[in-house]
């Protein structure tokens, strides 16, 4: 389907009214297919039902549609959150170090926990505590889908999937090697423990970068960065995230990001950059799309290859013979030699390679041992 500007400008107006308790004015020829269409692919219904029960003017059968889909969330958050409760308690008396991640901690952010779609549950653990933590789950009826590497993953009908995270984001500021040394525990807990309100917020903002510029991310991110920075932003310490930020490569997006959140939510105004990166957001769906993974590896293919012709060109204007460069490729994203999903993994990626082959009179010179 072909999702329109006028739906998802008005999805838009429908969230921020979700999130700010407002009764959204609706246009005459809303296209509700569309409209529904658009916020199954961003798993926002549950937020676009909140907001349409503020309004009359709906067609009942449309109502019907969005509060199915808000029912059905409303049961599985109840199953994520009792599960989830299990879960850190079985994990708090059996001495096992956690920190819940992501959704667990922002669904509470929300003017309804059960607005905030939750594929998975994420949480942090120390490696070496990984047998006991599969002994754990299996306990409560979980099923070890892959261990060994990170995450680790669990899986329970009908719809739990617990990721166990033994690391989270790896930048080339290595910070959150040290994520453990500024953990604080929750209140009446020894082993569960939260992060710093601006670790959580450079963790999201890392999070939100590394699927944007994968196959795309949705509208979610910004709803979350927007209802965090409304929770914490004035507490936070905007000289400490300025510095991270600025060391692992995310500060302006970043400031798109805030940017962005203004213009949904605040009536911000929007120039054409930024116009530009909220259409990546809002057609892209909650998980990215194959379209935009494709289009982003051809990119990279291009710019693979425009590297590797640049260092051939320095090389010929250097003194080298051109007839002596065999083959000049790019590689893309093909053959990384780190971890791509972070800003230091993609600097060591981004590199060239230069293989030096001797010549048929070198290796003659090498064999008569007269090579200079």
């Amino acid at each position: 389907m072909e999702y329109k500007w006028k739906e998802a400008a008005l999805l838009v107006s429908l969230l921020a009214c979700a999130l700010g308790g407002e009764a959204p004015v609706l246009p005459d020829d809303v296209d509700w297919n569309n409209l529904f269409a658009l916020a199954r692919l961003q798993k926002v219904e549950a937020m676009v039902c909140a907001a349409l029960e503020q309004t009359d003017g709906v067609p009942l059968p449309v109502q019907q549609t969005f509060d199915k889909a808000y029912k059905r969330e409303i049961t599985a958050h109840a199953i994520r959150r009792s599960e989830g409760m299990k879960i850190l308690n079985a994990f708090e008396v059996n001495e096992i170090d956690c920190v819940p991640l992501k959704g667990w901690i922002l669904q509470d952010l929300y003017p309804n926990p059960a607005m905030r779609y939750m594929c998975d549950l994420d949480i942090l653990f120390h490696p070496e505590q990984s047998a006991e933590v599969q002994r754990v789950l299996e306990a409560l009826d979980y099923t070890a889908e892959e261990l060994g590497g990170n995450p680790e993953v669990y899986f329970k009908k009908p719809i739990m999937n617990i990721e166990m995270h033994k690391a989270i984001v790896r930048d080339k500021t290595d910070h959150y090697d040290t994520t453990w040394e500024r953990v604080v525990p929750l209140p009446l807990c020894r082993h569960t423990f939260r992060m710093t309100n601006e670790d959580f917020y450079l963790y999201m903002i890392a999070h939100f970068y590394k699927h944007f510029i994968g196959g795309g991310t949705g509208v979610r991110y910004v709803c979350d960065t927007e209802l965090f920075l409304r929770a914490y932003d004035a507490q936070m310490d905007r000289a400490y995230l300025d510095a991270h930020l600025g060391a692992s490569g995310y500060l302006e997006f970043e400031r798109q990001v805030r940017a962005l959140c203004s213009a949904w939510f605040h009536g911000g105004k929007a120039d054409d950059a930024l116009s530009v990166f909220s259409q990546k957001i809002l057609f892209s769906g909650v998980f990215g799309t194959v379209q935009r993974a494709e289009e982003n590896a051809a990119r990279n293919q291009a710019l693979s290859l425009q590297r590797a012709q640049a260092v051939q060109s320095y090389l010929t204007s250097q003194g080298v013979n051109y007839n002596q460069i065999r083959t000049v490729e790019g590689m893309g994203q093909m053959a990384p030699i780190a971890d791509n999903s972070t800003s230091y993994g993609k600097q060591q990626n981004r590199r060239v390679e230069v293989y030096l082959y001797a010549s048929e009179a070198m290796i003659n010179a090498a064999n008569n041992g007269t090579l200079q």
